[in-house]
């Protein structure tokens, strides 16, 4: 099994932590499990993902929960 690797590579993403071998950021993962997406529903939606992915992205948000609130609310404050 791979292991998930987040990274955060200036240039991708704006510098977002994203899941390694990706340009999904983790604060994308989160805002959208926020909203009621279930894991069957991202990895329908991101067939790139893994489940194993899933949970680096949570692990890392448990890790770094103001870094990934920061990145969910200038999302929104570019929406509105």
């Amino acid at each position: 099994m791979a292991t998930t690797k987040i990274r955060k590579t200036p240039g991708i993403c704006n510098g977002a932590a994203c899941i390694g071998r990706t340009q999904i950021a983790v604060w994308q993962l989160i805002a959208l499990r926020s909203q009621g997406c279930s894991d069957a529903n991202l990895l329908s939606d991101y067939p790139q993902l893994t489940r194993d992915d899933l949970k680096a992205a949570q692990t890392y948000y448990a890790q770094h929960p103001e870094e990934i609130d920061d990145a969910i609310a200038a999302a929104e404050n570019l929406e509105s």
